[in-house]
């Protein structure tokens, strides 16, 4: 179909200044309407139209040859066309529009502006020749001799800006001089381009950069750039220049992709050397974006003295259900020692995943687990871990059923210590509980014993698997052996596991008690289901007790009661002169008493006594010892306890907000003591004194939390000839000794201060503001990994941040010599400018006089690209690196690293 549009609101009037009338306009429009478009009732194009597909068959005074241009390799050919125009061509100018009926040529004067199908042009001056089917544009000249209204082209989502360009509407081919595009996050700049019916850009003389500076700081510079829309952008042979300032490296082709949403693609490996492990090829390989909600990625390390490893990591997220992320990591690694070669196969998995509130079901997973020697041999990973000897990894799933009081939670656990190498596995764990009944709520006085008695069921299971096993050696002496966690080692494992069930039945119910007391009793119901039981026997000729294992049913049952008397006291001291207004204490004192019968008597059946000499003495030992939930404690018990919690507040004129007369200051948040008496014990029938405190002072700033134990009986020390032969503890106690209340046995003192709580509090309220917000998929999976690697970005809009810890541990048992440490943590960052960033983190160890292990770092912003440093100056992680890369995910691999690491030493 042929259209001009005639029924858009042009301004005819403007050509009055041309000397033109509207009768004139009228009467031209008319005629050069019946002359040109003779064939507009049928909606076909005049058969005498130049039908050329290529903008080769131009004007012979045009200069778009395919012949003349360089890159015309690059050039697909067409399919041929029929001649007709898609669609409606709407025009519109400001000053002035002029139409040329014999040559059917429109010309567009000042602010002009067409608009074909997707395809949007705008420019100072613009022809359009219905002949050869050219649409000219270009800006003008003032006379100052800049050029002003130059030409900008939109086809689709793509914008062009251009000095001067010639499309034909037909071919949707286009010759284009003084381009600049913008592709995602990547500018596109040259001298001259060709752009195909395929929207494909043949670039002569281009820069490529995702730097959006008129000047930009950095860019590539080719000869030839073939750019695919939204899909990628391949470079011949190219170089970078910083600052206009070429790099001295030259690549032979380069790819990018520019995708509007994610794609898969190259992973381009990092290149370097190691002394330990020689040149290296790292973390190269494949992206898959499987969809908007999960990918995969495959990579590979290659080292030339024959190491390698195999990485697999993959990002998940569901809106509204489930997020998470998957990694895994196998490394290979072969080391030299005095011409010997070693290998070391090496594993390390991770595994987060985190549920939405959804249901009244919930999945969460959070592992971190593999071979001991991985962190020791991959420190580049997470350095942090090369420091921690303990890994903890945990699934669980839990659910309530509808309109019960029941609930399931079920899990698994793994406690690894990587230095040990011992493993406790529990597979699985589980717990069926019931939630609070009060059966009698609805009957009689709400305020009655009865209407608040309530109970709960509690029913849990656990299967204990370890690889740290006790066995007797031929010395008849108890050691400890790690077994590998093989198949081969399957049945011994299994055979020391430890399970077992467990019920819990607590009743209970509280009342007031001369109007300012509250009375609570209770009684605790307590069995436990063995699968096997321990039975002993005394061998004469070995004099040795001996112990079998019977595999049979046993149900191990207990049960105590217990009341306690509680109350709380108000004091309030006010002040008339100062700042202070007024100090309140609040005191809770707490008094309970518990009875627990003797499980280890005859009837029972939980303890033998058995014969353990050839004199006939006997001992009486449980025939539960070291199961999973253990038996019922021996002896009578009859005791009290002692607890006294105090809270001490502040009230203080307000200085900062003229709202509020005063504020609050909290001097105490705990400060409690407690201590307890057994009533039926044969000795050492009180308890030791224990004591705990906790306050943040200055505004939140400083966390302080202290605690101890006193031991209220005495040790004596025997010797003899001056030696230290033993000491004892005597059931006296230490204040009838003159002693006081007793030695401090336990002391522990922990201060931590964030100096600038108001940038975590930011942080938290932006994170809170992006998980509100209505995301893609794909950038919630962008928020997760930033989530999940904060250390990879640096915030410099926080001026300064510090954070110190301080810890102190005193511990001592009579006469023994006192065990003390004490260290200092801090790390935290600064803004030395807008655009410098300084991070440190370092301690120091008192008791051993040094420093504790130490990193700096030196961030710099470049607008386009950033800048780190990093520096661990001393121990034996000392290492340091140093990255320039781009900040743009399309050219994240367009880096300048150099990596010193402590092993190259």
């Amino acid at each position: 179909m042929v259209a001009l549009t005639l029924r858009k609101n042009h301004n005819f009037y403007l050509n009055l200044k041309k000397g033109l009338s509207f009768l004139r306009i009228f009467i031209s429009t008319a005629l050069f309407g019946s002359l040109f478009f003779p064939a507009i009732a049928q909606q076909t194009a005049p058969a005498n139209l130049n039908n050329s597909d290529t903008v080769a068959q131009l004007s012979p005074v045009d200069t778009l040859s395919l012949e003349s241009d360089t890159i015309s390799s690059d050039t697909v050919e067409a399919k041929p066309s029929v001649g007709d125009i898609e669609t409606t061509i709407l025009y519109d100018a400001k000053d002035s529009i002029k139409m040329d009926v014999v040559n059917q040529i429109v010309r567009l004067y000042g602010e002009a502006v067409i608009v074909y199908g997707q395809i949007e042009l705008s420019a100072a001056e613009i022809e359009i020749n219905y002949i050869t089917k050219l649409i000219r544009a270009k800006g003008r000249t003032d006379s100052l001799g800049n050029v002003e209204g130059k030409p900008v082209f939109k086809d689709g989502g793509d914008v062009f800006y251009t000095d001067d360009m010639t499309y034909n509407f037909d071919t949707r081919k286009a010759i284009i001089n003084g381009v600049v595009t913008e592709q995602q996050e990547a500018n596109i700049r040259g001298e001259k381009v060709y752009k195909n019916e395929r929207d494909e850009l043949f670039i002569n003389k281009a820069i490529y950069t995702t730097c959006n500076k008129p000047e930009p700081h950095f860019h590539i510079q080719a000869n030839k750039i073939k750019m695919i829309p939204n899909k990628k952008v391949m470079v011949g042979p190219f170089h970078m220049r910083v600052k206009d300032m070429p790099i001295p490296v030259g690549f032979a082709f380069g790819m990018f992709p520019i995708p509007k949403e994610k794609s898969s693609g190259v992973v381009v490996p990092t290149y370097g050397y190691e002394r330990r492990r020689g040149y290296f090829l790292r973390n190269g390989g494949y992206y898959f974006a499987i969809n908007d909600y999960v990918d995969l990625e495959t990579t590979v390390d290659l080292y030339s003295k024959g190491s390698w490893g195999l990485n697999m990591g993959s990002t998940y997220k569901k809106r509204y259900a489930f997020n998470g992320r998957f990694s895994l990591r196998y490394n290979k690694q072969v080391a030299e020692a005095e011409g010997d070669s070693t290998v070391v196969n090496d594993f390390w998995l991770n595994w987060s995943h985190s549920p939405q509130s959804k249901g009244n079901s919930r999945f969460s997973a959070s592992v971190s687990m593999g071979s001991s020697s991985f962190n020791q041999n991959n420190p580049g990973f997470d350095l942090q871990n090369t420091l921690n000897q303990d890994f903890n990894s945990s699934v669980s799933y839990s659910t309530s059923f509808r309109n019960t009081p029941f609930s399931l939670n079920m899990s698994s656990r793994l406690q690894q210590n990587i230095q040990t190498g011992v493993y406790n596995v529990l597979l699985p764990d589980f717990s069926f509980n019931m939630n609070r009944q009060t059966p009698f709520k609805n009957i009689g006085n709400k305020d009655s014993w009865y209407s608040k008695l309530n109970f709960s069921w509690t029913m849990t299971g656990t299967n204990q698997v370890s690889n740290n096993i006790r066995f007797e050696n031929n010395e008849g002496e108890q050691v400890d052996s790690v077994y590998d966690f093989t198949a081969a080692n399957f049945n011994v494992l299994w055979q020391n596991a430890q399970n077992g069930i467990r019920h819990r039945i607590p009743i209970s119910t509280s009342v007031k008690a001369l109007k300012y007391f509250t009375l609570s009793p209770s009684f605790n119901y307590d069995e436990i289901w063995y699968f096997k039981k321990l039975d002993y026997r005394y061998d004469e000729q070995r004099d040795e007790i001996l112990t079998d294992t019977l595999n049979t049913f046993s149900r191990v049952f207990s049960y105590s009661a217990s009341a306690s008397l509680n109350t709380r006291l108000y004091g309030t001291v006010y002040f008339k002169k100062g700042n202070i207004n007024a100090i309140r204490h609040v005191m809770t004192p707490s008094v309970s008493l518990s009875y627990r019968p003797d499980f280890s008597a005859e009837q029972f059946g939980y303890y033998q006594e058995v014969q353990s000499d050839s004199l006939g003495n006997t001992q009486l030992l449980s025939r539960y010892a070291g199961f999973a939930y253990g038996a019922p404690g021996r002896g009578e018990s009859a005791s009290a306890n002692f607890s006294l919690s105090n809270n001490i507040e502040m009230k203080v004129k307000a200085k900062d907000d003229s709202t509020q007369e005063f504020r609050k200051i909290k001097i105490f948040d705990n400060l409690s003591l407690s201590t307890g008496y057994n009533f039926l014990a044969d000795s050492f029938k009180l308890s030791s004194f224990n004591f705990n405190g906790r306050t943040r002072l200055f505004k939140d700033k400083v966390d302080l939390n202290f605690g101890g134990t006193i031991d209220p009986y005495i040790y004596e020390l025997q010797s003899a000839d001056g030696e230290r032969l033993r000491q004892t503890q005597r059931d006296i106690l230490a204040w009838n000794a003159g002693q006081g209340l007793g030695q401090l046995s336990r002391f522990n003192f922990a201060l931590s201060m964030n100096l600038n709580p108001e940038a975590r509090d930011k942080k938290n309220q932006i994170r809170d503001e992006l998980d509100d917000a209505d995301l893609s998929p794909e950038e919630q999976l962008m928020l997760e990994y930033i989530e999940n690697n904060p250390d990879l970005y640096v915030d410099f809009k926080v001026p300064w941040n510090l954070r110190v810890n301080y810890n102190f541990n005193y511990s001592r048992r009579g006469f023994d010599d006192a065990q003390i440490t004490q260290s200092i943590q801090f790390r935290g960052d600064v803004s030395l400018t807008e655009k410098w960033k300084m991070n440190f983190s370092s301690g120091f160890d008192f008791v051993k006089g040094e420093f504790t292990q130490t990193s700096m770092g030196l961030s710099r912003d470049l607008h386009c690209w950033q800048m780190a440093f990093n520096w661990v100056p001393f121990g034996r992680y000392e290492s340091y690196n140093l990255t320039i890369n781009a900040k743009s995910s399309i050219l994240q691999d367009l880096k300048v690293n150099r990596q010193r690491s402590w092993w190259d030493n």
